[in-house]
């Protein structure tokens, strides 16, 4: 994939006097969980009753022990993850506004990973997931949060990172689809289809069948009921465990306390011979079932781990509240005399009865499978949801306790690290009041994080992190159309503020330089193409003033195959090493399959009152215009179905503001004479000049009637700023 950039200086009707250059913002340090001789920093939940955090609690009313000796508090401070704070898409005092592209890490209050375990969860739970998931983020996330839904097994790249793009984070809840695995707890389909509710054949259906994904592992499938199957337990808890401890490496260096929620169908750390786990730092006893102790130690290091990450791990159980019933065998019931027959206690009683089991003659104990889960999140200072039938409601709950926490540190009298562990103990004074601490740390102290040691690390390291850098303000904006193969369209278009980038006298001329990247992944997290370029600009009087009001633009083009995608922009000062980030999601659709589809929202200026105007002048990246003039938007419509040789999609008109809905169209028709080479063209023009300024949300839902079900109706949304 080639991209072509260019690179112009935006001009704009007013000229304005240059400004000073602004020295790059720091970003906003936030608390960080740290273990040293000199000092333990550790978060703490306290929540009353009902479950909310309560804050407003002083020094005074903690204690805190570290093995047993009561320690003195240095520091104390109350951190509300609530606290507004500056997110894109509201404007500095004196400075336009951008649009939400990524938080940096003075923005994010809160951050959520999901860890679906996949090898656990059955297929009839996944729906209860999906709709838990859906709810949390339409309902439950806030524009500060950072999110991520990560998989055990099959998961894909683009679509398992931290985001706080809420369309990226729904197109993962819909890829949360059944797979099969060899390892998986459950009955595995040999076909990649499965009849999950068969029509009864007196009705003459034919079933409704649920598609499935193989992952393709090199092992045997594996009997669940064979003699090894708590070997197979520790394999799938050793998976699910994996995957979370990869994400709480990858978590530590984001800002404050993060929440890990793994979703799990229960994770059982116990065999047939094994006992509880213990205490962290206590000494695994021997058994016979080896695997338990291996296990055993692996949470022991991932608590540990989670503590110094500052994660704390939340578990919901999909399962919910579940009655679980099995058969004992007769001579094992107590009643045998009462209804047995051919037996001397009872001669004339029939034999075919049996008792309902206790839950400790279970194949799958239900206590076996939460108890990894429930110690889990008790010593990392989490929530345990795990006999809840309400999920929502279950993660309503670890939602609010990650809403504020309390930072505690102190100097151990222990100065002396010998990498034991060392249980700690936090007390707080009030009534009905429950504490989320951490149980303890292994003595032995934090590595500081090397720093990135040239320039290209430093830039591929902001181009890989989740969190944007806003040293340098830029925006960016992605426009798709479709082209006459498979391929997409793909205009990347990015605006540079120059107030962030540093220009120095060169004759009578101002210079800057500057570089300009960015990357293409695909689903897969694959690279598929980039660009790179050193930028130098020498700008006279007049030009430094036009760049000013309006901003450096960068352009680049490329075609991409159907697919999903995210596109990494970063921008940095050579003078200064100073970078600004920028991310978007891009899904482009395969109309070789005939299915609906639909250009981007195309947004241009035209004069007040002219609907005649021939050539709008498309608005760039930043997404401006004036309340001076109107505006025309367009999108166009891929694979319209026709009737009588005629189209009838409609379309409905939609503006917000902060989620609100301001302005909505009545649902209308789309002309049949906007169709052209099997394309329908939607446009249309809305006056400006009574509109307050600010940023507004513009999106058009497009309604075939005539195409398939699953796929008659699809959306295309832009915001906009609009300025006097």
């Amino acid at each position: 994939m080639s991209l072509k950039p260019t690179i112009a200086i935006l001009l704009s009707a007013t000229s304005i006097a240059a400004l000073p250059q602004a020295r790059p913002q720091k970003p906003v340090e936030e608390p960080a969980i740290r273990i040293s001789t000199e000092l333990v920093q550790l978060d703490v939940v306290v929540t009353d009753k009902k479950g909310k955090v309560v804050s407003g609690l002083s020094k005074s009313d903690f204690e805190l022990y570290e093995n047993g000796k009561k320690q003195q508090i240095s520091f104390f401070e109350y951190v509300d993850a609530t606290r507004s704070r500056q997110v894109p898409g509201q404007a500095k005092p004196g400075e336009p506004e951008l649009s939400p592209q990524g938080l940096s890490a003075g923005e994010v209050r809160r951050i959520f990973a999901f860890v679906v375990d996949d090898l656990t969860i059955r297929i009839e739970d996944l729906v209860y997931l999906r709709q838990m998931l859906t709810n949390f983020v339409d309902n439950q996330m806030q524009p500060s949060d950072l999110v991520a839904i990560v998989r055990t097994v099959g998961g894909k790249g683009l679509l398992q990172q931290f985001t706080s793009d809420k369309a990226l984070l729904r197109r993962a809840i819909e890829a949360l689809t059944p797979r099969t695995h060899p390892l998986s707890q459950f009955s595995n389909p040999a076909a990649p289809r499965v009849t999950a509710v068969p029509t009864p054949a007196s009705t003459g259906g034919e079933g409704e069948l649920i598609e499935l994904e193989t992952v393709d592992v090199a092992v045997d499938p594996i009997d669940v009921a064979s003699p090894h199957q708590d070997t197979n337990r520790a394999l799938r808890a050793s998976m699910s465990l994996g995957t979370a401890s990869f994400l709480i490496e990858s978590m530590k260096q984001l800002p404050g306390r993060k929440s890990l929620v793994l979703i799990s169908g229960g994770l059982p750390i116990l065999g047939a011979q094994g006992t509880e786990a213990p205490a962290p730092g206590v000494p695994v006893v021997t058994t016979p079932n080896v695997e338990v102790g291996a296990i055993t130690y692996f949470l022991n290091v991932l608590a540990d781990d989670a503590t110094r990450a500052g994660v704390a791990i939340h578990t919901l159980d999909l399962r919910g509240l579940e009655a679980y019933r099995a058969v004992a065998s007769f001579e094992d019931s107590p009643g045998r005399s009462m209804v047995s027959s051919g037996t001397p206690g009872n001669p004339g009683g029939r034999g075919d009865f049996a008792r309902v089991a206790d839950e400790t003659l279970l194949g799958r104990d239900p206590t076996d499978s939460h108890l990894g889960l429930r110690w889990l999140s008790s010593a990392t200072g989490g929530v345990s949801m795990l006999k809840r039938n309400d999920l929502e409601a279950a993660l309503g709950e670890i939602v609010t306790a990650s809403d504020g926490y309390y930072l505690v540190a102190y100097t151990p009298s222990d100065a002396k690290f010998n990498n034991k562990f060392r249980k700690i103990e936090i007390k707080v004074r009030g009534d009905g009041l429950k504490v989320y601490s951490r149980r303890g740390y292994f003595a032995r102290e934090d590595k500081p994080v090397a720093a990135p040691s040239t320039r290209r690390d430093d830039l591929l390291a902001a181009i890989h992190s989740p969190l944007a850098r806003r040293d340098i303000d830029l925006d960016a904006m992605l426009l798709y159309k479709a082209t006459q193969t498979r391929d997409g369209a793909i205009d990347i278009h990015l605006i540079i503020n120059p107030r962030k980038l540093k220009f120095e006298p060169a004759g009578e001329k101002q210079q800057t330089e500057f570089e300009v990247a960015g990357f293409v992944f695909d689903q897969l997290g694959k690279l598929r193409g980039g660009f790179n370029e050193t930028i130098t600009a020498s700008l006279t009087p007049d030009e430094f003033r036009t760049v000013s009001a309006g901003g450096l633009s960068y352009s680049a083009n490329t075609n991409l195959p159907p697919g999903v995608y995210q596109v990494r922009l970063a921008v940095r000062d050579n003078r200064t090493n100073s970078i600004g980030t920028r991310s978007r999601y891009l899904e482009i659709p395969d109309l070789s399959k005939g299915l609906l589809g639909a250009s981007s929202l195309l947004l241009g200026a035209v004069p007040a009152g002219d609907v005649q105007a021939g050539n709008p002048t498309p608005i760039t990246a930043n997404r401006q215009i004036s309340r001076k003039q109107d505006m025309r938007y367009a999108v166009i419509i891929y694979n319209p179905k026709l009737k009588d040789n005629t189209p009838q999609v409609r379309t409905q008109l939609a503006i917000s503001q902060n989620g609100q809905v301001l302005f909505k169209e009545a649902e209308e028709t789309v002309p049949a004479v906007n169709l052209k080479d099997g394309q329908l063209l939607k446009w249309g023009q809305l006056k400006l000049s009574a509109v307050r300024p600010g940023r507004y949300t513009m999106t058009i839902s497009i309604t075939d009637p005539l195409a398939d079900k699953k796929a008659q109706t699809l959306t295309r949304t832009m915001d906009f700023i609009v300025v006097n």
